[in-house]
């Protein structure tokens, strides 16, 4: 039984770390569309982004 719910905690620590990403790749676009950041910044956090782990709670 532990090992159900060992489970769907990662399960659902992977969706929010991929709803978390897609939010920030989103935001990054967007301020290069914007033209508030430049397309160098834009790529710098990018990979930043595809790094990031959300954080546990």
């Amino acid at each position: 039984m532990p090992m159900a719910k060992q489970n769907t905690t990662t399960e659902e620590q992977k969706k929010r770390e991929l709803g978390g990403r897609l939010w920030l790749a989103y935001y990054n676009q967007t301020l290069y569309e914007k033209g508030l950041i430049t397309e160098r910044e834009r790529n710098k956090m990018a990979l930043k982004i595809n790094g990031w782990n959300a954080p546990s709670l």
